[in-house]
């Protein structure tokens, strides 16, 4: 068997009968391509190294141009949280409170109030009446507020008992909301209490469904434990004995 090889086409000896040899790295074809024509078409190991390093350069590029899309994404500051604990007081006590807050990021300045704070708490004292609580901050750019609110309330004081005399001894709710449900076991002599501020407006009583069974109401100065003094409006039920009662106050 002959072969014919075309030299002009071939750079290797004709008695290379592989389809292929290598030299400096690189492999030609055999009877195929020049060198120069080779070497356009078949990457040596360092031309494929130099991609690789190329292709990890892009990749570290791409992470940080999403890096920094995130940056602007997220670029304003934002107040997430802003609490006050307690967030109710009685009235005429001198509370004391703690603020707290989270933020996104760093603030550059921060008030409350208006007066400058550090961190994300703050301790004020000697609050007797509601109070509004205001955050503002700056990253220096952008800006956020956030408002909270403390709020003083007085005693509502309900339960069984004979006369008007020891109100104050009975279960009693820091609120402002003058209705709600509740059972009361009134024994032999004693009436259904209910005593709240009378600032707070009228009431209607309603029993098993039934509106009525207290007599009208009375009204009285009551001082809480805090020393602060308002009328109360007192009513009693119209009668003594009346066991396990569930009574719904409603407005009235």
């Amino acid at each position: 068997m002959s072969h014919d090889y075309d030299n002009t086409r071939n750079r290797f000896n004709p008695e290379n009968r592989f389809i292929g040899d290598i030299e400096n790295g690189l492999r030609y074809p055999f009877g195929c391509y020049s060198k120069e024509e080779a070497d356009e078409k078949f990457a040596s190991k360092a031309d494929i190294e130099a991609v690789a390093a190329d292709v990890t350069i892009i990749k570290a590029q791409i992470v940080d141009i999403l890096a920094r899309l995130d940056a602007l994404e997220y670029k304003a500051i934002n107040i997430q949280s802003f609490t006050a604990n307690p967030n109710k007081i009685e009235i005429g006590s001198n509370s004391t409170i703690d603020l707290t807050w989270a933020l996104n990021k760093a603030a550059v300045t921060q008030t409350v109030n208006g007066q400058a704070v550090q961190g994300t708490s703050m301790q004020v004292t000697n609050i007797s009446a509601s109070t509004t609580f205001r955050l503002e901050v700056s990253d220096g750019e952008t800006n956020d507020t956030e408002s909270v609110v403390v709020t003083a309330a007085n005693q509502i004081y309900y339960g069984a008992a004979a006369d008007f005399s020891t109100v104050t001894s009975l279960t009693k709710v820091l609120s402002d909301n003058k209705r709600r449900t509740i059972t009361v076991n009134a024994g032999q002599g004693k009436y259904i209490i209910y005593a709240y501020p009378a600032r707070l407006g009228d009431v209607t009583f309603y029993v098993d469904s039934w509106e009525g069974g207290f007599e009208p109401a009375v009204e009285q100065s009551i001082t809480n434990a805090s020393g602060y003094t308002e009328t109360y409006k007192l009513y009693r039920s119209t009668n003594t004995n009346l066991g396990e009662t569930t009574v719904e106050i409603k407005e009235g």
